[in-house]
């Protein structure tokens, strides 16, 4: 549960963190949106509020380097105080030099806690962390800071004597739960921490030993809600006395079950969701790699069919699609054979499958090393993180998995082409198109007329040109090979089958004023292909 926040806490915590931190020399402010906490870099020593609703925890931690996201301000702590009777935190900072002064006021009323800078010779707020706006207050950058709205309780302007008190009291007609509601309601400092104390007969006396800071201490009081850092006992609650309040936030935020260590308050949110990220692209390469792995024909094989072709190149008539041959010791194999191809020309194409099958044999089994030590350094970083073993700065230093923009060269020469090239098993070239502009380029500008155009049916993807200028049809295998990158690259590549239209690149228009990427295809026929990933690296680049 979270630590909650009362004017006599935060008057206490107040008092003694202006003790540690005046005249401590200020190096820049974090305001963390996305972690909800403030942190104050100090030279030093490094402040941390959580503003969580289920935290809250305050922490004074070792000097650390400031976070990527700081807004620097060189400065010191001049004073660290708290209105009278308000949960509301203030630390004045005087500039070393040309900057102004600043005050860094924490709110923590009620389920609307917020950070605001605000300057302090115009009053007006610099940054806040949760902008805001209704009808009594608006928080946003610019506008004059307006605190909230005093409580005028009893007892903080003036003296409160015991006839006002017991006049109180009697009023709620001898009801412990309409006393606690009066008290609350009419006399200042007091919350639902500290109410329960105060309701006996000697209430009156309970309040003034209560609110009197020469005797304000640290303790750590067991309440229901969980351990609770108090500046005084709190009965009939039990309590332990710690050195300082301090002390007792640190002690209180440990106890908690599953409490990530303090130190891990520094590391940057967005560099833990990158560090996931980067996990999380890991197992995933790792999972398609020993998929494909596991799918690769060996190589020698598939060498074996080339070298029978050639062996059998009188038993094979010219334009048959399959034959059916007797292999070295005798086996009757089912040869597949492009009919449009020679038989010399069908042996090189099964060699140079067994060279793409020999490569990617040696590249797969180190690509998926790679991947698996990356995902185990990156699990175990993380779990250092959770234990806080960590510095923000070095974690900050990791490289993050960069994601080049679409048609980014990241050489800075000229222009990349807009396609991918691959070739096919029978040797024809395939260029995929990078993106929507890029489509429009490669079909448009990057292909002629006769060659074959392809997109997946109802789905975005790649266009896809299949450089092919001979009569009719191309060959049923580089065909099927080209869809199938048209299917990858597209978002119907997690289905079990796809449909790809293809068709002359002539027949294929532009609407005027169509989106990038839009094309009306004609004559159009259709191929069902299975997307295998496998066949990017299979398909080995043109260049």
């Amino acid at each position: 549960m979270s630590v909650r926040w009362d004017p006599l806490l935060t008057a206490a915590t107040a008092e003694e963190l202006h003790s540690r931190l005046a005249g401590a020399r200020v190096r820049g402010l974090t305001l963390d949106r996305d972690g909800r906490r403030v942190i104050v870099h100090m030279r030093d020593q490094t402040l941390v509020l959580e503003l969580h609703p289920l935290r809250g925890w305050l922490s004074l931690l070792p000097p650390n380097e400031a976070l990527e996201a700081a807004r620097p301000y060189a400065g010191t702590v001049r004073r660290v105080h708290a209105p009278p009777d308000e949960s509301i935190l203030v630390l004045v900072l005087r500039p070393v030099r040309g900057a102004e002064p600043l005050e860094l006021v924490i709110e923590m009323i009620g389920n609307r806690w917020n950070a605001i800078v605000v300057a302090s010779k115009s009053g007006a707020i610099r940054h806040v962390l949760y902008p805001r706006r209704d009808r009594k207050r608006v928080l946003e950058v610019g506008t004059l800071y307006e605190p909230p709205t005093p409580t005028k309780r009893l007892g903080l302007d003036q003296p409160l004597d015991q006839e006002q008190w017991s006049r109180l009291a009697a009023s709620a007609h001898e009801s412990e739960e309409a006393s606690r509601s009066e008290i609350l309601r009419g006399i200042a400092w007091t919350s639902s921490i500290n109410v329960g104390a105060l309701l006996g007969p000697d209430g009156w006396e309970a309040w003034n030993r209560m609110i009197a800071p020469e005797g304000w201490g640290a303790f750590l009081v067991d309440m229901p809600s969980g351990p609770q850092p108090y500046p005084c006992p709190v009965p009939p609650q039990p309590s332990r006395p710690l050195p300082t309040l301090l002390e007792a936030f640190r002690v209180g935020r440990e106890s908690e079950p599953d409490a990530e260590p303090r130190a891990s308050l520094l590391v940057p949110p967005a560099l833990v969701r990158d560090l996931e990220r980067r996990r999380k692209d890991a197992r995933r390469k790792v999972r398609a790699l020993r998929r494909e792995r596991d799918g690769l024909e060996e190589p020698g094989s598939i060498r074996g069919i080339g070298d029978l072709i050639l062996a059998r190149f009188a038993q094979i008539p010219r334009g048959a699609e399959s034959v059916i041959l007797r292999d070295f010791e005798g086996q009757a194999v089912e040869v597949q054979m492009d009919p449009s191809s020679s038989v010399q020309e069908n042996a090189d194409r099964y060699y140079r499958q067994a060279a793409r099958l020999e490569r990617a044999w040696e590249r797969v089994p180190r690509l998926l090393g790679e991947a698996e030590e990356d995902e185990a350094r990156c699990s175990a970083l993380l779990e250092k993180v959770r234990r806080g073993e960590v510095e923000p700065d070095s974690l900050a230093r990791i490289p993050r998995a960069q994601r080049p923009r679409e048609g980014s060269s990241g050489t800075g020469g000229e222009s990349p082409l807009p396609y991918r090239r691959f070739l096919s098993s029978g040797g024809l070239e395939i260029r995929v198109g990078k993106g929507a502009r890029q489509n429009d380029d490669l079909t448009f500008h990057h292909s002629s007329p006769r060659d074959v155009w392809l997109h997946v049916r109802q789905a975005p993807g790649a266009h896809v040109i299949l450089r092919w200028a001979g009569e009719g049809p191309p060959p049923r295998n580089d065909l099927a090979e080209a869809a199938t990158l048209a299917a990858v690259h597209s978002s119907a590549r997690h289905s079990g089958s796809v449909p790809v239209a293809w068709t002359r690149r002539k027949y294929v228009r532009k609407p005027r004023g169509a989106s990038p990427g839009t094309v009306i295809p004609e004559r159009v026929q259709t191929v069902f292909v299975a997307p295998d990933p496998g066949i990017v690296d299979r398909l080995a680049p043109a260049d």
